[in-house]
């Protein structure tokens, strides 16, 4: 049997546990069929499938809605309109309900979603960036937040997993901690759970606090002050090359791309204009 040529998985190595496929314009009827101890969350793109076979029109997730299997749970895809382009993210259980315990503060039975097919633009948006990031040149700190955002909004509006209430006070001095944090050591890679603990918080809570009292995640946080210091850099006579290992790029197009996105220019074109 030959290999299908319109399917591609990506497997992180930064990422444990998750794994991402894509399916263009496929024909492939799936039988009845269930994963272990994963969650299959399912953009439909294009086309459109039954979860549960024709027989069960409720099952059907058209364009821009969003399937979402539990672990055990039986299910097929049975092509709706001839062929389906879609996306499929796989969640492993156990980081679900880790995120889940992270949320309420407490161990909590595994997540189970009431609803199959649902039609949610904020969901839509933050599983398609999870996708980008983690297919992209992205560091280990944004990949880890775009998973946590969009594991977050899974548990908390379809699987029955409320937030707990925090200490603010504590918070807003937790917060100034990881500010230093992130802003020292541009060129390290820093992890969620590293910002995390050195704010004293949980990994939800800690994304939740930090976007509230700066106004930016804080990937992004971190990346402003590494476009800061590479200006700085820049202007003492480093070369773009040596810049951007300074302040944490590996890829130097995305170095390039990452400057040009915040300043307007490359760092060549901010080094010949100054």
């Amino acid at each position: 049997m030959k290999a299908a040529k319109n399917v591609i998985f990506w497997r992180d190595a930064q990422i444990a546990d998750l794994e991402i496929c894509q399916v263009s314009a496929s024909k492939h009827v799936f039988p009845n069929h269930a994963h272990d101890g994963i969650y299959a969350v399912g953009m439909m793109m294009a086309g459109g499938a039954y979860c549960l076979g024709p027989e069960k029109s409720y099952s059907l997730v058209s364009p821009g809605q969003v399937a979402l299997i539990n672990p055990g749970q039986i299910h097929s895809g049975v092509p709706a309109c001839g062929s389906q382009t879609y996306r499929m993210i796989y969640f492993n259980m156990k980081r679900m309900a880790a995120a889940a315990a992270e949320i309420t503060g407490r161990p909590v039975a595994i997540p189970e979603f009431a609803c199959m097919v649902v039609g949610d633009p904020l969901l839509w948006k933050r599983l398609q960036r999870l996708c980008r990031v983690i297919q992209g040149p992205a560091g280990r700190l944004e990949k880890e937040t775009a998973v946590m955002d969009a594991m977050v909004h899974l548990v908390t509006h379809y699987g029955n997993v409320k937030p707990a209430r925090t200490d603010s006070r504590r918070e807003g001095i937790a917060i100034e901690r990881a500010r230093d944090y992130l802003s020292a050591n541009l060129d390290r890679k820093v992890s969620l759970e590293d910002a995390a603990q050195e704010a004293g918080l949980s990994r939800y809570h800690f994304l939740r606090v930090f976007k509230r009292e700066t106004g930016f995640s804080p990937h992004l946080f971190r990346t402003l002050r590494r476009i800061d210091r590479a200006r700085q850099l820049l202007r003492k006579g480093l070369a773009p090359v040596q810049t951007a290992l300074a302040v944490g790029f590996s890829d130097q197009s995305h170095f390039s791309n990452t400057f040009r996105k915040y300043t307007g220019a490359t760092p060549g074109q901010y080094l010949s204009q100054s």
